[in-house]
């Protein structure tokens, strides 16, 4: 045996050794991709009737001195509750404590003045009794007696005006409430009856709202609505339109309205953002999903729709008739209670193996 026919078998040996060393590796298993989903079901569409407005109370007084002034001091801040009766703000009330004085003196002086007109119609009586003075002259004499009291009369009521003025430096809370707004400070000048303190009284509370005017002519007072708090995650309260104007604003052409809410919760207070939702049974039933189930893929635009009995997602186009708020409304291409990918979906093909995040709400 030569040398060549040795080295021959162990050459093809690691000629095949070689071969299988570089064959195919086994397959890895499917990557399963985590998603969120939502249940379809069917809503609703009404964001064409529903309109911003704010938390207002029912009653609420624009407060302001009786008398112009100075304001002198601030008692009260924004927000702060208040009792009837409680001062809250007062004005520099020495001008009105002089004025006070002024009429004081004036009265005095007119009551020396009336003493001394009636000193003289009693004894011009007397001495017209006895033929010493004319009874025309004791005419004119009780008219100057006449006049002094009547002028008595006159100044005193003056003094018991500047006596309540100087009271009225004063400016207290004619309710129980929350101060809502301050349009005073001290240093302030303002004229009689200048509003300086808004004070919202204590009790209902409503919503303030405006609508346009193609739908006044549905509107009516007592109507039912919803209202829908911004703080509370857009939980509808049941509510009624109480006050409705009769006529549009100049600068919007909006109509004024007031809801009255049924049972306001706790959390709802003077001041918060609210939207009024004008029902109507009317509007189509649609489909919402969230924005970020509506995807692109191969071309087309739709939503990953997951199939329970195999685990695996598939494509679904469909097309969008609108949206409301954060939401994609879709008429016709999904059945209530099938599960749509809404998180996730951007990085899915068909037939993917997936597993659900959590179980979420329903969507409506």
């Amino acid at each position: 045996m030569n040398r060549l026919s040795i080295l021959l078998p162990t050459g093809l040996s690691a000629a095949l050794l070689l071969l299988a060393a570089c064959g195919k590796p086994p397959a890895a298993p499917e990557e399963i991709r985590a998603v969120r989903t939502v249940l379809v079901t069917v809503g609703r569409t009404d964001a064409a009737n529903t309109y911003a407005g704010e938390v207002r109370p029912r009653y609420e007084s624009n407060l302001g001195f009786r008398v112009a002034g100075k304001i002198e001091t601030r008692l009260v801040n924004v927000g702060e509750q208040v009792r009837k009766g409680q001062a809250l703000m007062r004005l520099d009330p020495q001008d009105l404590a002089l004025n006070e004085s002024a009429s004081r003196a004036t009265v005095t002086a007119q009551e020396a003045q009336f003493a001394v007109e009636k000193a003289d119609f009693e004894r011009f009586s007397k001495l017209a009794d006895t033929g010493f003075v004319s009874r025309a002259e004791l005419d004119r004499q009780k008219t100057r007696f006449e006049a002094a009291k009547a002028q008595l009369e006159s100044v005193r009521a003056q003094a018991r005006v500047s006596g309540n003025q100087t009271g009225y430096a004063e400016l207290r809370a004619d309710a129980d409430g929350t101060i809502t707004s301050l349009e005073g400070e001290a240093g302030q000048v303002v004229a009689a009856g200048q509003t300086v303190v808004r004070l919202a009284r204590s009790g209902a509370m409503e919503i303030a709202a405006n609508a346009p005017e193609q739908l006044i002519q549905r509107l009516k007072v007592g109507q039912p609505v919803e209202v829908l708090l911004w703080s509370a995650n857009g939980k509808p309260i049941k509510g009624r339109i109480r006050e409705l104007a009769q006529s549009a604003d100049a600068a919007t052409r909006t109509y004024a309205l007031r809801v009255s809410v049924e049972n306001p919760p706790a959390a709802m207070q003077l001041g918060m953002t609210a939207s009024v939702r004008i029902v109507d049974d009317s509007l189509p039933a649609l489909i919402h999903l969230p924005l970020t189930a509506y995807v692109e893929s191969g071309g087309a635009q739709g939503v990953w729709v997951f199939d329970e009995a195999t685990g695996a997602v598939n494509f679904r186009p469909l097309t969008l008739v609108g949206f409301e708020r954060n939401e994609a409304l879709i008429a016709e291409g999904l059945k209530p209670g099938e599960r749509v990918v809404t998180a996730g979906a951007a990085l899915l093909r068909a037939g993917q193996k997936v597993k659900l995040l959590v179980e979420p709400p329903a969507a409506g």
